[in-house]
């Protein structure tokens, strides 16, 4: 009788295998390149200033998500597709082409992690960078192999009219269809949109915005503006350069394009507050003023205009969730960097 019950036991619950215990190692050694591939973009963002381009580009690569098409890579997502030309061709993704030429470096010194994940953690340490909350994220994405698996193009949301190539009435509308499309609520486009706070819109990228790249198409807080020393222009009469960092080191990288806050390198709440109706050089889009116009949208605008935490708390989960769209993980749990997000306590009487 114990015999059998000690084959049971085996059979319930075995040895690891060689190669499950090989597994284990690689996932270790996975994680191990993550936290130092972050440590790198941590010191290349503080150079550069490039936080809202790595961020754009985790957004639009997860951004293609359709949850109506059950099949991967077809359902788009953050699968790192958005590194072939098709994808990047596509109009939304204007510019991009530069925060791809930044990663290549990280993709050459860590060949070991996946386009997919190099993406969404540029992405990541980019908000955090700049202030942001603290991202729980998960990684281990499968990449898309060749260009024929991107998705097609027009599943991004449109700035201005018109939406969806006239299918959409209004920007509520075309906000709505694009991210319950992807599986987030009213509260969560409200969020995500706050990614606004930081980032600047060019003449040459989107089309939104008359301002360009340069010194010449920069407004009064995108420019280099004089010198300056403890933020005080040398010159008399001379617009003293804007601080956009969190740390208020002063830099902007490339000067140009129309930014929606002051403070453009700030993951704040600055953009709940409106700052465009007292300073008109800042950016104000239909797909914006929906936000705060729109019944459903306008309770949590104004919720995140007051309360700073509860801007960054929602946006972090509303991200890790957008960075998991159509996202093929291995191993199916993930790999984690950063311990897993403090619970409420919750106490019984």
């Amino acid at each position: 009788a114990r015999r059998r019950v000690a084959d049971l036991a085996r059979t319930i619950a075995p040895h690891p295998t060689a190669a499950e215990v090989a597994g284990v190692g690689e996932v270790y050694v996975y994680q191990e390149d993550l936290k130092k591939c972050r440590a790198d973009l941590r010191a290349f963002i503080d150079e550069v200033n490039c936080h809202p381009i790595l961020l754009r580009l985790a957004w639009h690569d997860a951004g293609t998500f359709d949850n109506t098409i059950g099949t991967w890579p077809q359902c788009g997502g953050a699968n790192g597709s958005i590194r072939f030309d098709p994808e990047m061709d596509h109009g939304a993704n204007a510019g991009l082409k530069k925060a791809i030429g930044y990663l290549k470096q990280f993709n050459e010194k860590y060949p070991n992690l996946s386009w997919a994940d190099l993406i969404q953690l540029a992405g990541a340490t980019a908000i955090e960078c700049a202030g942001g909350p603290k991202m729980y994220m998960r990684y281990g994405r499968v990449d898309t192999a060749t260009p024929t698996q991107c998705p097609k193009e027009g599943n991004l949301p449109d700035a201005e009219a018109p939406y969806h190539e006239g299918a959409d009435p209004d920007a509520a509308t075309h906000l709505r269809r694009v991210f319950y499309r992807m599986g987030f609520d009213d509260r969560e486009i409200v969020a995500l949109s706050g990614a606004h706070t930081i980032g600047r819109a060019f003449k040459e990228r989107s089309g939104v915005s008359t301002h360009g790249y340069g010194e010449s198409g920069a407004t009064k807080f995108s420019g280099k503006g004089c010198p300056v020393a403890g933020g005080m222009s040398k010159q008399s009469g001379c617009p003293a350069a804007n601080v956009a960092r969190p740390d208020g080191v002063p830099g902007l990288g490339m000067p140009g394009g129309q930014p929606w806050t002051k403070r453009w390198l700030t993951f704040d709440n600055s953009y709940f507050k409106k700052e465009y109706t007292d300073e008109p050089e800042l950016l104000w889009m239909s797909t914006d003023r929906a936000l705060h116009e729109d019944p459903g949208f306008k309770p949590h605008f104004d919720l995140y205009a007051e309360d700073q935490k509860a801007f960054h708390r929602d946006f972090a989960a509303a991200f890790v969730k957008l960075s998991e769209c159509g996202a093929r993980l291995r191993p199916i749990n993930g790999i984690k960097i950063n311990e897993d997000p403090p619970r409420r306590m919750v106490w019984r009487g």
